[in-house]
């Protein structure tokens, strides 16, 4: 007859075959954590835009509020003029010459004005300004680009091959892709962009699709880091907001705004909206530009 081992060595093998198999199933749920692959977390677009941009000791003012502190500073000087190009219809002629004449008298400034009549970003065929952006920014490499145009886009345009009608959707839809093929197109080369929206005009039709355009200016501007939207409607605008002839000057003393036409800017009212302009570039960017007297203030006649 075999004899059983002792009560105290059958607990002592028990408890080996406890620790045995414990220890196996800890190696066992080790192997399985180690070998699967850890998911990375995800953000939905509004949290990824609320989360603050990592930052590195020294620049705890880089974050996501103020995109523009990632570019480079503009230093104008005698020595090395900021370059600016100012692009448009002929509405951004009447802008162009007063911006021109009131940034280059500082000395440290270069205006390009290259704003072409009858020109805009419904009818490309006639002039296609995203090709001649491209042009002008190889040959003036600009950091900053103004834009004044719009007066001649309440028509239809080219949206995937079908035409689409001023004012549809599809036609906001197209012209939207318009302005950020050129903003895009600037912003891309290193330029910063100013757009500036489009006056109330004497023609109420005309006038309800310039507010049409300025949503969409101002709208789509504000998707782009370097850009900034400034509205020409406070500076040439009743109260109310309709169209006005004439308007305050820098003086105090009433200036004519518009021509006969009801469309185009006078000296004076392209005058004090290039102040404007220059004033909100100079807020904007830390420039110290709008020093010089506007021009072109003269009081009707």
């Amino acid at each position: 007859m075999t004899r059983s081992p002792p009560r105290v060595v059958r607990l002592r093998r028990r408890l080996a075959v406890a620790v045995l198999g414990a220890a196996v199933i800890v190696v066992v749920i080790l192997v399985v954590v180690i070998a699967t692959p850890r998911a990375s977390p995800r953000f939905s677009g509004r949290e990824a835009a609320a989360r603050p941009a990592l930052t590195t000791e020294g620049d705890d003012d880089a974050t996501t509020t103020d995109p523009d502190r990632r570019l480079p500073p503009l230093l104008p000087s005698t020595t090395s003029p900021l370059r600016v190009l100012e692009i448009g219809d002929s509405l951004g002629i009447d802008l162009g010459d007063q911006l021109l004449s009131q940034l280059d008298a500082s000395g440290t400034v270069r205006t390009v004005v290259a704003s072409i009549g009858d020109s805009g970003l419904s009818n490309l065929s006639y002039y296609d300004w995203p090709a001649h952006l491209a042009i002008l920014l190889a040959m003036d490499h600009p950091q900053v680009v103004a834009v004044f145009i719009g007066a001649n886009d309440d028509q239809g345009l080219s949206v995937g091959g079908a035409a689409a009608a001023p004012g549809t959707a599809a036609w906001i839809a197209g012209y939207a892709g318009r302005v950020d093929e050129v903003v895009t197109e600037a912003t891309g080369a290193g330029a910063r962009v100013v757009w500036v929206g489009m006056p109330p005009m004497a023609d109420p039709e005309l006038s309800a699709a310039m507010e049409v355009e300025d949503t969409i200016f101002r709208r789509e501007t504000e998707n782009f880091p370097a850009t900034l939207y400034v509205a020409s409607a406070p500076v040439l605008s009743t109260p109310s907001g309709g169209f006005e002839t004439t308007g305050p000057g820098t003086t105090g003393h009433p200036v004519v705004l518009r021509t006969p036409d009801g469309v185009h800017l006078t000296p004076a009212g392209a005058g004090l909206l290039a102040r404007t302009v220059i004033d909100a570039v100079d807020e904007r960017w830390d420039l110290s530009l709008g020093t010089v007297p506007v021009s072109g203030t003269t009081t009707p006649g």
